[in-house]
């Protein structure tokens, strides 16, 4: 089977990106326990901010769509995994300092054991308490890395990765349904959806955008013990689980048409993520993705000991989104320029000097984030 193995960037996907960092930094704001508007908190517009947490779910979708190619330019299966972890780590580590720190200083500190654990970002079937609340996603994305490495040693270029892949991925998918997504775009990246039914269906992928959050939004809801068991549904009853397993597959079909919808630009949703914000966001995506928790404690803090949650009563959750987003995004445009950019080109350069191979240009752009979200 051939592969392109070419760095080819695609302004929809990276503006998605910004999309959906968009969608995780809302959902942080409407679950900060500020008090809110009648009109934020209850009916379909609430409904609506409560499904930002799925922004994560469109990481991880992302995620298949550019982890593959990126596997197939790297000169070894070591090399791939190496600046997988030089891509994610840098942020990772500081941020995670950072709000242990922070701890520390407010007299919530954790134990220097927890802080190394987080360091790792350990798989999700291992059970951390996660010191950046954003970062229990990258354990998926690491187990996703590696599993594509793996399945790439065993099949090689002569075998269709994707259908492989998917195959291996059941069953971690049946215990964690959030990373179905990772499936849908493996499939759009093995270009294995290409039949006229779905490219027409994918022609309005704001339509299915909207489909797969209302499913997900609506598992979330009547799962017996909240979003926790949706999350990880071994905590699930036989029967809950049964129940819910179509919908499940359903959610990943919506959201596949949708993945491969928006990866082509189609409708104005696709002409939205060319937007120039758009395209800037997903530039800082990462970043603004893994610094807002610790800009927002720090913000929520300063609210409650000057009076001001007490001043503005229901207008303290609108208040706090416009004073934490400023913030937020300038220290995530500072670490995506000194730790994204300057740190990861470090880090790659000695890695292309171990390989003893020709450097391959990895536009900072083009990486997967997933997700590097909620």
């Amino acid at each position: 089977m051939e592969h392109d193995t070419s760095a080819r960037f695609n302004p929809y996907v990276h503006g998605a990106r910004g999309l959906f960092c968009l969608m995780v930094f809302v959902y942080h704001v409407v679950h900060s326990g500020l008090p809110t508007f009648e009109l934020f908190a209850r009916g379909l517009f609430g409904e609506a901010l409560q499904t930002g947490k799925f922004g994560v779910e469109f990481f991880f979708g992302i995620s298949g769509i550019v982890i593959l190619p990126s596997l197939y330019r790297a000169s070894s299966v070591v090399t791939f995994i190496l600046d997988r972890y030089a891509r994610i780590l840098p942020v990772l580590w500081v941020t995670v300092i950072a709000i242990a720190i922070f701890g520390w200083l407010s007299g919530k500190g954790q134990s220097l054991l927890l802080v190394g654990a987080n360091l790792l970002a350990p798989p999700p079937f291992i059970d951390v308490i996660q010191i950046n609340p954003a970062a229990w996603s990258l354990g998926y994305e690491f187990l996703f890395y590696g599993v594509c490495a793996v399945v790439f040693l065993i099949s090689g270029f002569s075998r269709p990765l994707a259908l492989t892949l998917a195959a291996g991925s059941l069953i971690f998918v049946v215990y964690y349904p959030r990373a179905l997504l990772m499936i849908g775009g493996v499939l759009v990246a093995e270009k294995c959806l290409s039949s006229t039914l779905l490219q027409s269906l994918a022609k309005c992928p704001a339509i299915f955008f909207v489909l797969f959050l209302t499913v997900w939004r609506g598992l979330e809801l009547v799962s017996a013990t909240d979003y926790v068991g949706f999350v990880t549904p071994a905590h699930l009853s036989f029967h809950d689980w049964i129940s819910a397993f179509p919908f499940v597959v359903l959610g990943g079909v919506f959201g596949t048409i949708f993945l491969l919808g928006m990866s082509l630009g189609n409708g104005p949703f696709g002409r939205m993520l060319r937007w120039q914000v758009m395209q800037w966001l997903g530039t800082i995506s990462f970043s603004f993705y893994l610094w807002p928790p610790l800009v927002m404690a720090g913000i929520k803090l300063i609210m409650y000991r000057t009076g001001m949650v007490d001043a503005l009563g229901h207008g303290s959750q609108l208040v706090f989104f416009l004073l934490s987003l400023p913030p937020s995004l300038i220290v995530a445009t500072i670490s995506h320029r000194f730790l994204e950019v300057k740190a990861t080109g470090q880090i790659r350069k000695r890695i292309d000097k171990i390989s003893k191979v020709k450097p391959v240009v990895r536009p900072i752009m083009e990486d997967a984030t997933a997700n590097e979200g909620t």
